[in-house]
């Protein structure tokens, strides 16, 4: 579920809902208040995550892919311009059920999209961002497109 975000530096691409984890969050408390925080749908179920372990506080899981910025950089716009940054992103397959919202946390233009459509916008130059490109090309290429 892509949505054109305005916090990347960049505004208008699109990508997925995400966030960060804030103090004291498991990974799957912090996906669904991300989702829901973004985009306004419930999480029913998470794929990977079947095998979760939880241990004195550290989470073992299998997400979809995880970005790394290994070179980070700085922001160009947006409420973080001028400050440089690094990030993981980890990201899951999902299944949600709801109605978007017209506009969520920092984005617009909230929609599911056939895997067709995302593999469109990901031909388009400037329509999606680093962070979120790698995910998904990997989910178009799974799906044969």
């Amino acid at each position: 579920m892509p949505q054109r975000c305005f916090r990347t530096g960049v505004p208008g691409q699109f990508e997925f809902p995400g966030g960060c984890n804030e103090w004291g969050e498991s990974i799957v408390e912090t996906l669904k208040r991300e989702v829901m925080e973004g985009v306004g749908f419930n999480v029913t179920k998470i794929h990977g995550i079947e095998n979760h372990a939880e241990n004195n506080g550290i989470e073992t899981f299998t997400p979809h892919s995880v970005y790394f910025g290994r070179h980070g950089w700085t922001f160009t716009s947006g409420e973080f311009e001028g400050q440089r940054a690094k990030s993981v992103c980890v990201h899951f397959k999902c299944e949600a059920v709801g109605i978007p919202l017209d506009k969520g946390d920092k984005s617009t233009e909230i929609q599911w999209v056939t895997p067709e459509r995302l593999r469109a916008l990901l031909d388009e130059p400037d329509m999606f961002g680093n962070i979120g490109r790698g995910a998904a090309e990997l989910f178009c290429k799974e799906c044969g497109v």
